[in-house]
């Protein structure tokens, strides 16, 4: 009788259940997830539907798990994040206009907080598929109270660390001036929209040196987000902190799965 009732049930509810009887035994950990764009068509593989958006958020908050906002990020890996049950990060990556219409009505509704690394040289712009998020549709999103912004480069979104590496052997790598202005640029251009430094930054595609991780500490950023997949602990490396990208295949059970939840 209980086999042909749980039958009856979707997949990522019966996930939950069992995930939630476990609460208690699981250590503190932290996965960060990344997204990208959300489209009513994907066309592709990092986007996703406003309705799977919206059903992995939920199935995140049924299943027990509590987004943070980035402060409570950084207090995590400290070690000083206390009564947090099964907390999450979600992140976009680029900063596509697309948030302002499907992710923005999902964080009110579901008083979810998220976090937007921006490439701030494309604000308002049409680049390839799609528009970026304007100003002052930035700024909405930061009054809010739900999302946070940080820098994923001014006008450096490529992959930075092969041109420095073309320059090895030079006595001074072109490349780290550079990168130290396209931070500067990009920290005054998101303070100057939503009134304070930012204090956060993904490295495009995830890629990154510790020559590039000095520039971004002396340029004010106190975390770095990558593309090294897996869970942060409670006195992990803030400026080498790990992701797990959602792709347009996800369903809310793998999406639970990646959170971390232990089926």
């Amino acid at each position: 009788m209980l086999s042909h009732w749980l039958k009856t049930l979707p997949v990522w509810l019966i996930f939950v259940m069992l995930s939630c009887s476990g609460l208690a035994s699981e250590p503190p950990r932290l996965a960060v997830l990344v997204y990208h764009h959300i489209q009513q068509k994907v066309t592709s593989d990092v986007s996703c539907t406003p309705d799977q958006f919206a059903e992995h958020m939920q199935a995140l908050l049924d299943a027990g798990f509590t987004p943070i906002t980035l402060a409570q990020t950084r207090l995590f890996l400290a070690g000083t994040l206390e009564d947090i049950k099964r907390p999450v990060l979600i992140t976009f990556d680029d900063g596509y206009e697309s948030l302002y219409y499907f992710a923005l009505p999902v964080a009110r509704r579901l008083k979810i907080p998220m976090t937007v690394f921006m490439i701030t040289s494309r604000g308002a712009r049409r680049i390839q598929f799609a528009r970026y998020l304007s100003e002052s549709q930035i700024r909405e999103m930061t009054a809010n109270g739900y999302f946070d912004f940080g820098s994923h480069t001014h006008d450096l979104h490529a992959d930075t660390l092969v041109i420095f590496d073309a320059f090895a052997g030079h006595s001074e790598n072109p490349v780290l001036r550079l990168l130290q202005r396209d931070l500067r640029i990009s920290s005054l251009r998101l303070e100057s929209i939503v009134g304070a430094r930012p204090i956060a930054l993904a490295w495009p595609y995830g890629k990154f040196n510790g020559e590039f991780t000095a520039v971004a500490r002396n340029s004010g950023f106190r975390m770095h987000f990558t593309s090294v997949y897996g869970y942060n602990e409670p006195g992990a490396n803030p400026f080498a902190i790990k992701r797990i990208p959602v792709t347009s295949r996800d369903t809310a059970a793998s999406v639970l799965r990646k959170a971390g939840a232990q089926l």
